[in-house]
């Protein structure tokens, strides 16, 4: 199953951005704006930019009731309305998974192994099936989140052999395939400019006989490594797995200034030609996607910014299990602190 650019000038294929915190944003008062100053729904403002894919995690049962299955129902449909499509990524976790943790979820806390892969199964059917059944099957699944050293710890940990975790993600793209056979099934790991972890964490699930559609991989400026770094690891693994690729992850920071008086993540990173400003997000952003364009034989065929729609609103902060907590990453979004697109959004939609 192959989706490519036809050339390294076309625009690409996918153009998304993961909105995963847009629905806590609007029922916690976050409203956003066109560049007129006019209200409007962010997933318009984004469709009007030229995005064309929409990426929500889900999570099994999250402290604070979202991220969930109900709220990925309801957000599914307005994608459709707005005529953009769905990548759902499963975290398999009640809240954040990602390299350096990747926790059960509650409920399956007490399973032996063969009721973790039942219930890897049973959640994904569960949710693909009901997306399905709305008439808004997801386009494209992952089956786990940035799973570089696993999922499921300590069962699927991959750190001895990818025995345990080949078998989980198995179990995942099962389930994709029996309720929704169209949809493409990708691999999610973290560092996209590291070859050497490329080349082993591929080699060894392709050496299990797990069968996906695509790779994806995370690239951040400040913790992966130069664009070259990014550029060659894309050109190697597009030649070596001769699978599409997609940048699932990418941000920069428009501004160092902090908005909701809680630190964020990125302060001082700045990468040397591109300062923390529009103008330099925008910038960094373009010269990611021209690297993503010029992978070998249009294997490189789209980009995911993340989290695109997460602004400062009090309530919608980084931990699930507080609300007080504050929002480390509003200055990454790809809105200004006045809820307006900034231009990266349209280098995202346009080129």
């Amino acid at each position: 199953m192959k989706l490519s650019a036809d050339s390294p000038q076309v625009t690409l294929p996918i153009r998304g951005a993961d909105i995963s915190s847009l629905k806590k944003s609007e029922d916690k008062g976050g409203i956003y704006y066109d560049e007129n100053g006019a209200p409007d729904d962010a997933l318009k403002i984004l469709r009007a930019h030229g995005l064309n894919y929409a990426r929500i995690r889900v999570w099994v049962n999250s402290p604070d009731g979202y991220h969930g299955k109900s709220q990925l129902l309801e957000m599914a449909k307005r994608c459709k309305a707005n005529q953009l499509k769905l990548l759902v990524d499963f975290h398999y976790a009640d809240t954040w998974a990602d390299p350096g943790k990747q926790p059960k979820p509650k409920a399956w806390e007490s399973l032996d192994f063969e009721g973790l892969k039942q219930a890897v199964y049973d959640h994904t059917c569960d949710i693909c099936s009901a997306l399905k059944a709305q008439g808004t099957p997801p386009d494209m699944v992952q089956v786990g989140n940035e799973i570089t050293n696993g999922m499921l710890w300590p069962d699927g940990k991959n750190d001895k052999n990818f025995d345990n975790l080949a078998a989980l993600v198995k179990e995942g793209i099962r389930a994709v395939r029996d309720c929704s056979p169209k949809t493409l099934v990708m691999l999610h790991v973290d560092n996209g400019s590291n070859n050497e972890m490329c080349r082993w964490w591929f080699d060894n699930m392709l050496q299990q006989g797990v069968e996906f559609d695509l790779i994806g991989a995370s690239y951040y400026p400040y913790w992966h490594g130069t664009l070259a770094d990014l550029q060659n690891n894309l050109k190697d693994i597009a030649l070596r797995y001769d699978k599409d690729i997609v940048v699932v992850e990418t941000a920069y920071a428009f501004t160092s200034k902090d908005c909701d008086n809680y630190e964020n993540v990125i302060t001082t990173q700045e990468q040397p030609g591109y300062p923390f400003t529009p103008e330099g997000q925008a910038r960094m952003l373009g010269d990611i996607i021209t690297i993503v364009r010029g992978v070998p034989n249009g294997r490189g065929i789209g980009i995911f910014w993340w989290d695109a729609t997460w602004i400062a609103v009090r309530g919608n902060g980084w931990d699930p299990a507080d609300p007080a907590s504050g929002n480390n990453w509003e200055n990454q979004a790809l809105f200004d602190y006045e809820s307006r697109p900034l231009p990266a959004m349209d280098v995202l939609g346009r080129l």
